[in-house]
């Protein structure tokens, strides 16, 4: 799998459990008879890949020789950033909070990151 293969599955799986969560909110306010109101949630996805950043944001749809394998799950991204209105946006790789995760990082990038998400 390549690199922008890989996140663009984690950008489309992360969008499929923000969905989940927006649907939940909905079904709590008719569940509990809250007044309808038409709400617009502010949802800002970072990525720190160029291409997955180029992919999801053009329109019409453009592949790479190699993202035309994937092209369904990048389609169905473009297409819920524009239906919701998310916002996709750069973030420099030594700001990805998401990296503590899932790589091996020395440890003043690991102690960095760590008293970015728990202040300690």
């Amino acid at each position: 799998m390549s690199t922008m293969e890989a996140e663009i599955s984690a950008l489309a799986h992360c969008m499929k459990e923000l969905i989940g969560i927006m649907h939940l909110a909905d079904m709590l306010a008719k569940h509990y008879d809250l007044e309808h109101v038409e709400t617009q949630m502010n949802v800002t996805l970072f990525e720190d890949n160029a291409g997955v950043l180029v992919l999801a944001k053009t329109l019409p749809p453009e592949f790479t020789p190699r993202s035309k394998f994937y092209h369904i799950e990048t389609i169905w991204v473009r297409e819920q950033i524009n239906l919701r209105g998310i916002k996709v946006e750069k973030i420099d790789t030594h700001e990805q909070l998401g990296d503590i995760f899932t790589k091996g990082l020395s440890r003043e990038v690991f102690e960095y990151l760590r008293e970015k998400l728990c202040g300690w």
